[in-house]
C-alpha cells in the first residue's frame, strides 16, 4: 500500500493526530473564561469518546453542540471542582515551596489531595459526555468508578499528571495542543471502562446510573 494513500495506517494516523490538536485547540478557547473548563473538557471527551470509536463525525460542530448541552451541568460541577483545585494547589505550593522541611504532612496531603481533584475533574466531565443524569447523578457515578476501577483511575492519574508536568515544563505552550492528545489517551481509557461496565450490565448505555 502506497505510504500516502488516503487509507494508508500513515495517512490515518496522521489525521488522528491532527484531529486530536484540533480538538485541543478548541478546548482551550472553550476555556479562556477559566469558569468554563469544565463545560469544556465535557464538550472534549464527549468528542474524543467518539473518535477513539472512528465516529468523531464534524469536530467544531460537535464540540460546540455538546459545549451548549454541558453549559449549565458543567457550570454547576466544573466550579467548585476548580475552586477545590485552586485551594489544594494553593496550599501545595505554600507548604511545599514556602513552608520548608517542617511541613512535609502538610505538603503530602495537599498533594494527595490536589492529584485525586483533578482525577476526579476528569471522571465527572467523561461521565457527563457519556451519560445522561443531573449533576449530582454525575459526581456519584464519577466517585464510584473511580473506587470501583482503581487501575484505570491511577492511569488516568498519571495522564493528568503527565499533562500538568509537561504543560508547566514548558511554560503553558503546550496547552494549546497537550489536551487533544491526554484527552484522547484518557478517552481511550474511559471507553474501555464504560463499555466494560455496560457489556455486564452495571451500567446501561446512554443513561445514568
Amino acid at each position: 500500500m502506497n505510504l500516502f494513500s488516503l487509507n494508508s495506517p500513515f495517512a490515518r494516523g496522521a489525521n488522528k493526530l491532527v484531529m486530536m490538536l484540533y480538538a485541543g485547540i478548541l478546548w482551550f478557547l472553550g476555556s479562556i473564561p477559566i469558569i468554563t473548563m469544565g463545560v469544556s473538557s465535557a464538550a472534549l471527551y464527549e468528542v474524543l469518546l467518539k473518535a477513539v470509536k472512528n465516529q468523531e463525525g464534524y469536530i467544531t460542530g460537535s464540540f460546540f453542540r455538546a459545549f451548549r448541552g454541558n453549559l449549565k451541568q458543567g457550570l454547576q460541577l466544573g466550579i467548585p471542582l476548580l475552586l477545590a483545585q485552586f485551594v489544594f494547589a494553593f496550599n501545595l505550593f505554600y507548604y511545599s515551596v514556602l513552608g520548608g522541611e517542617g511541613f512535609r504532612i502538610q505538603t503530602a496531603v495537599f498533594a494527595v489531595l490536589s492529584l485525586l481533584t483533578l482525577t476526579a475533574f476528569s471522571f465527572v466531565f467523561a461521565v457527563m459526555a457519556k451519560f445522561e443524569n443531573s449533576a449530582s447523578g454525575h459526581f456519584r457515578m464519577a466517585v464510584a468508578l473511580m473506587a470501583r476501577c482503581p487501575g484505570w483511575t491511577a492511569a488516568i492519574l498519571v495522564i493528568q499528571a503527565l499533562t500538568v508536568f509537561l504543560t508547566w515544563f514548558f511554560v503553558y505552550f503546550p496547552v494549546l495542543f497537550i489536551m487533544g492528545i491526554s484527552g484522547y489517551m484518557q478517552a481511550a481509557v474511559f471507553d474501555h471502562i464504560f463499555q466494560s461496565l455496560i457489556d455486564r450490565g452495571v451500567i446501561e448505555e446512554e443513561s445514568g446510573s
